[in-house]
């Protein structure tokens, strides 16, 4: 008898009964050349049902795709913007129109909150001013308080002027300022609002007003009533351009419904400043800070 090794000779004389018991995958594994004898001990990964990851893949696999390039397909003759995708499609229209009125709606919403916390008249009239020149794109302005019932209290605070700049512009006729004009009942623009897009190019300009421009550097105002049909007449407030321009219709439109706004909050403020003034004149002569002399 040959002398071959036991490990070879059981591996040829078991494999009829090994083929009873083993899978497909073992007996395409088990027909495989025998190598060299130490490989055969090198330990196998385990199988799971019968899978082997030796086994070739079948014939009908489905191929992989092909590797994406960087060159775009070309487009096809065929292919037509679809309403979504069109460059001036009604919805985007629509969306930018809505995203407009939203912001519109919450700068009015944290302009008119922040002149509801004012109290004292100075400083709801300051807070005015800064909103509307935030509004209308201006700089400097003014505001002119004049009660249409006449009993006060007149005053005259700018913004971005001062005290020097508002004495100047009082030199002016009172009938050639935007503000005379509002307050003495002038016609003006649609809504009561004055409009001097370029105040050196017109002829009709009053010299002095010509010169206080100048001399003050501004060349365009815009001015509105602050007149509402509950508050009555209380004043009007002018914003100053350093160069000639105009709001446009949509600012107009928000400043107008602001000074609306502002001018029933003036009204409140105003009335509780005369309360506050009519109860110290009491007071003082209830309650003389001086008693008089006895003899």
């Amino acid at each position: 008898m040959l002398d071959i090794p036991s490990r070879v000779r059981v591996h040829v004389e078991t494999l009829p009964a090994a083929q009873n018991d083993m899978g497909v995958c073992d007996a395409f594994e088990q027909y495989a050349p025998v190598g060299k004898p130490d490989a055969m001990n090198a330990p196998h990964p385990s199988k799971v049902a019968g899978i082997d990851s030796t086994v070739p893949s079948p014939a009908h696999t489905v191929a992989p795709a092909p590797a994406a390039t960087d060159t775009p397909p070309s487009p096809s003759s065929n292919t037509q913007n679809t309403p979504e995708t069109a460059p001036n499609a009604p919805g985007a229209l629509l969306q930018d129109r809505l995203a407009g009125w939203v912001s519109d709606l919450t700068t009015l919403h944290e302009l008119t909150e922040r002149l509801a916390r004012t109290d004292a008249l100075d400083e709801a009239l300051q807070e005015l001013l800064r909103a509307g020149a935030a509004l209308v794109g201006a700089r400097r302005g003014l505001v002119v308080l004049e009660p249409g019932d006449g009993l006060g209290p007149d005053t005259t605070i700018g913004l971005g002027l001062a005290r020097s700049d508002l004495g100047h512009m009082e030199t002016v006729p009172r009938g050639a300022m935007s503000y005379g004009q509002i307050l003495d009942g002038a016609p003006g623009d649609e809504g009561g609002e004055i409009v001097h897009p370029d105040l050196f190019a017109e002829d009709a300009l009053d010299p002095r007003h010509r010169e206080v421009a100048v001399r003050l550097g501004y060349a365009a105002s815009y001015a509105l009533p602050l007149a509402t049909d509950a508050a009555g007449r209380l004043g009007a407030a002018v914003w100053l351009y350093d160069e000639p321009a105009e709001p446009v219709e949509r600012q107009r439109h928000l400043v107008g419904l602001y000074a609306r706004y502002a001018t029933e909050h003036l009204a409140r403020v105003l009335e509780v400043e005369r309360t506050r003034a009519c109860m110290t004149t009491i007071a003082e002569e209830l309650l003389p800070s001086r008693l008089p002399r006895v003899a």
